[in-house]
């Protein structure tokens, strides 16, 4: 079986609550549970498949035709947000238009929303849907069998599959993964020197993952209230150990909340150190989950930079969105990041249901006291199958179930929606580039940045992010 991973060509991805002057200014992430499901299927069959991210390696559709041409694979493997199904889709039509007989396989996020939806599009033939890792080796090894594994095909969890012309949607897969049963993501298949990020701290950037799932219950997540694993504090050190050989001295922690389990970061910060291993790391966290001794000891192991999701400065908006926080918590978890010489990312949001201008603004003049390195002002948005999301639809926010509509019916002039009563989409994005301009062009926030640079590739990083948000604050 001759499997290709892909990650598609970006084409007609949706716009999201980003403000269009950072849309995709930033780098590229690498596609970290892309990695992991191949390097599952590698170590599980001896077959070393194929990996081929567009984005970063700037292919384009006919480049990508070439290359499939070349490699002539059987199955071709993508992992999809609802952001990009339509580029998937698209993909998926030009290549088997070029490769009679190919077959399709989508996860990832969306699928695991939409799993009978998707398999329903005529573009595709398999779904797997919850963690793909051994799901996906499990179809692969039944294909092997031709014939002879068709009838295994329905005893595969977290499957979907087409049978005589009907899709045919398997019970999900209950049984988690151990985390330190899985192989490291399947890196060697990549040219890491495509992936960069232009606030890192170090030569060559990439992503490292320790934990799965969140129990926090925001209600914008569509990770709400998720069961919380880790892997153990020496298999993610042995990890960081390849990862440094492999030349990579900037890492991202991509876990949605690494410190609720304190004293696993308290154990990993200690093997870092014990070990010697010399690299620059940044985290995502919850302000509630932070201690002086927990910051302490992050700064010890490299850490440089923390992202909290911070949302807003007033409490009943806070409430709203059951984020189990307030801002004596924000306040002083943002003091103690400072004080251990920590730097932080502040993650708000603007636009949510019933908030007004003033409130808007009391957000952008809190996160100013705050004084984080970079913050972002998204836009609240209704993702699918969200909290937020049923709330709205309850309330009458939102009329009617688009997402579901657009998962049935994949468009391209579909268009995300922000809903507050009060303001049109057009006056949300104004309202969000004056809090931006608001932020960034503050006398105190440049003069910090001037007094904090350390180098000239960091000046540049920083002038290029401002750039880009002031360039969009006027119009250019």
């Amino acid at each position: 079986m001759n499997v290709l991973f892909l990650v598609p060509p970006e084409t007609v991805s949706l716009e999201s609550s980003v403000p269009k002057a950072l849309e995709g200014g930033k780098g590229y992430y690498p596609k970290l549970g892309l990695m992991y499901v191949a390097a599952w299927y590698e170590r599980a069959t001896g077959n070393r498949p194929g990996f081929i991210d567009c984005p970063p390696e700037g292919v384009g559709q006919q480049e990508l035709l070439h290359r499939v041409r070349e490699l002539r694979p059987d199955v071709v493997a993508m992992s999809i947000m609802t952001f990009n199904l339509l580029d998937a889709l698209e993909t998926a039509r030009v290549l088997k238009r070029e490769t009679p007989g190919l077959k399709i396989c989508l996860g990832g996020p969306h699928v695991n929303l939409y799993p009978q939806e998707t398999l329903d599009l005529p573009e595709v033939d398999f779904v797997v849907y919850g963690e793909g890792e051994k799901i996906f080796t499990r179809l692969m090894q039944a294909l092997e069998k031709g014939e002879h594994g068709a009838e295994e095909l329905k005893t595969i969890n977290g499957l979907g599959f087409m049978q005589d012309g009907v899709a045919v949607v398997n019970t999900p897969e209950t049984e988690l993964l151990d985390l330190n049963e899985l192989p490291f993501p399947a890196r060697h298949l990549v040219d890491v020197t495509r992936y960069q990020h232009i606030i890192k701290e170090g030569r060559q950037f990439f992503t490292i993952q320790a934990t799965r799932g969140c129990p926090a219950a925001c209600t914008f997540c569509d990770i709400r209230k998720t069961k919380f694993r880790e892997r153990s504090p020496e298999n993610v050190v042995a990890e960081i150990e390849q990862l440094i050989e492999m030349g990579l001295d900037d890492l991202f922690f991509v876990d949605d909340t690494i410190t609720i389990n304190k004293k696993f970061v308290m154990r990993l910060s200690e093997l870092i150190v014990e070990r010697g291993l010399k690299f620059h790391f940044k985290i995502s966290a919850r302000v509630d989950t932070v201690t002086p001794e927990l910051l302490a000891a992050l700064k010890r192991a490299g850490c440089y930079r923390i992202h909290f999701g911070i949302e807003s400065a007033t409490e009943r908006h806070l409430s709203y969105l059951e984020k189990g926080q307030n801002r004596e918590k924000i306040e002083r978890a943002c003091r103690w990041t400072r004080e251990a010489g920590i730097g932080f990312f502040a993650y708000m949001m603007i636009g949510i249901p019933h908030e007004t201008r003033a409130e808007m603004m009391q957000t952008v003049d809190f996160t100013k006291r705050l004084k984080p390195d970079y913050a972002q002002f998204s836009i609240c948005t209704p993702y699918p199958k969200t909290e937020l999301y049923f709330r709205m639809l309850q309330e009458g926010i939102v009329p009617r179930d688009y997402w579901q509509e657009f998962a049935e019916n994949p468009s391209a002039d579909f268009k995300i929606r922000f809903w507050n009563k009060d303001f049109t989409e057009e006056e949300l994005r104004r309202l969000q580039d004056e809090c931006h301009a608001r932020f960034y062009r503050s006398p105190t926030y440049l003069m910090k940045q001037l007094t904090q640079l350390k180098s000239w590739s960091d000046f540049t990083a920083k002038a290029r992010m401002g750039t880009k948000i002031l360039a969009q604050r006027m119009g250019v």
